[in-house]
């Protein structure tokens, strides 16, 4: 598994510590295209407030580049993981090193 990779730090009110917020690449395999697996993604992360894309290869596979905070990310994990009704996740896989990802916003990018 892919390690995370540090960004810069997000900073919170001043009785709270300074939260590190990481970038995380994923490869999602199964029957994850046409089955509204980006626009799945797309939400879950952007209620969870992290900037990123999602991303259909020709491989079969989705892509999803994550930026947020460590609890947030993990919970975009679990999500992507159980995808939505239509589709069938087989494998999440942390991938790295991820591309740069914008500092605000999640978008669906066309492969």
């Amino acid at each position: 598994m892919a390690e995370d990779y540090p960004a810069e730090p997000v900073s919170e009110p001043k009785d709270q510590a300074c939260l590190k917020v990481l970038v995380r690449a994923y490869r999602v395999t199964g029957r994850v295209q046409g089955v509204g697996f980006r626009w799945f993604t797309s939400r879950a992360a952007k209620g969870l407030g992290i900037s990123g894309t999602v991303q259909n290869h020709p491989d079969g596979s989705v892509r999803v580049h994550a930026r947020g905070a460590l609890a947030v990310l993990d919970q975009l994990e679990a999500t992507i993981a159980r995808g939505p009704m239509a589709a069938r996740v087989e494998a999440v896989e942390r991938v790295g090193p991820p591309q740069t990802i914008k500092a605000e916003g999640f978008r669906i990018e066309r492969a």
